[in-house]
């Protein structure tokens, strides 16, 4: 095998904190598999990470929130198997040491970038359509950031469950949106009016947060439940990170009282992957080889932004910065060896 190659955060700051280096090869422990890493991504949280303002995660590190890869050595999986796993960092590596209980082998039938847009934002989509809300009585649901990797991920999902969904887009993203099945309302105008003019929606996902939070509100049907995953109103208009700017919505907003007695009603879910993971990690396995299978079965096909080498990482974290990306952006660590 050649030397292993990493990306790596030394300082926190732009795009360009991320640089690629020759690293040493790392040995799996009791527990553990050394994985050829094959594909990850660049998510939101990548960013807020090479921002510095991730909880728990300081530098440095090596980004990639997803593993997806076959395994070297270790046990639990036979040499060679494909795997995948949600790592919170680690990913974007040629090579890889994860915990054998963290991983799911890849059924045949998916690729590895599809598998890669499948564990972070997939298993994101699927547990809050599955077990944050009540699925099955969901008829009408909204996604906000419906053409990201979060979001296109659960218009497939709507789809598949027959559900019918509305995504929140502007510009060009208005026909990603209506491509894959749902029904594009428009950012720019007032949206919880055009939700409404369709009769409301049982769930609303907000990957915005902060003072969008109402406009969610204002969407719902009566007795329907928002599920906030996320803060992408902390992307200033100019790609920059502004970690204070979600926070700041929120908790000294002239509404916060207002917001505040909203959030702590039965309608609002809060979710977070790796608390879910940590809290339920039997839901995380079962999960991951759900939406795998819904992915090789072409049952969930995600969108994929662009598929970068390593090299070129930094090209994708400056793609979400800037909001540019239509669905996941997967990183191939060995580059056009895979």
């Amino acid at each position: 095998m050649e030397a292993n190659r990493a990306a790596i955060v030394r300082r926190t700051g732009g795009p360009e904190r991320v640089v690629v280096e020759d690293v040493a090869m790392p040995s799996p422990g009791p527990g553990e598999l050394l994985i050829r890493c094959t594909a990850t991504g660049v998510a939101f949280a990548d960013v807020v990470m090479r921002m510095g303002v991730y909880p728990g995660v300081k530098v440095p590190f090596t980004p990639g929130y997803e593993v997806v890869g076959t395994v070297v050595s270790g046990g639990g999986f036979a040499a060679g198997t494909r795997v995948a796993a949600l790592t919170v960092t680690g990913g974007a590596a040629r090579c890889a040491v994860v915990p054998a209980a963290d991983c799911v082998a890849i059924p045949d039938g998916l690729d590895d970038a599809a598998a890669a847009a499948l564990v972070l934002n997939g298993v994101t989509a699927y547990q809050m359509l599955t077990r944050c809300v009540a699925q099955p009585s969901v008829e009408r649901m909204l996604v906000w950031g419906a053409a990201g990797g979060v979001g296109s991920i659960l218009l497939a999902l709507g789809k598949h469950f027959g559900i019918a969904t509305y995504g929140v887009a502007s510009g060009g993203r208005r026909a990603f949106v209506e491509a894959h099945g749902a029904t594009a309302i428009d950012r720019g105008g007032d949206v919880a009016a055009q939700v409404q003019a369709h009769g409301g929606v049982d769930a609303v996902f907000d990957g915005v947060g902060g003072p969008n939070v109402r406009i969610s509100e204002a969407a719902l049907r009566p007795g329907g439940a928002l599920v906030l995953f996320g803060f992408q109103g902390a992307l200033s208009g100019t790609g920059g990170f502004n970690p204070l700017r979600a926070a700041a919505a929120v908790l000294r907003s002239p509404r916060r009282s207002a917001q505040a007695q909203f959030m702590s009603g039965n309608g609002l879910r809060g979710y977070l992957i790796t608390q879910w993971k940590d809290t339920h990690p039997g839901f995380y396995r079962d999960d991951l080889a759900a939406v795998l299978a819904l992915g090789a079965s072409g049952a969930v096909v995600p969108s994929i932004a662009a598929e970068l080498p390593l090299d070129r990482i930094a090209e994708g974290h400056r793609m979400i910065g800037d909001g540019r990306q239509l669905g996941k952006i997967v990183v191939r660590p060995w580059g056009d060896k895979w």
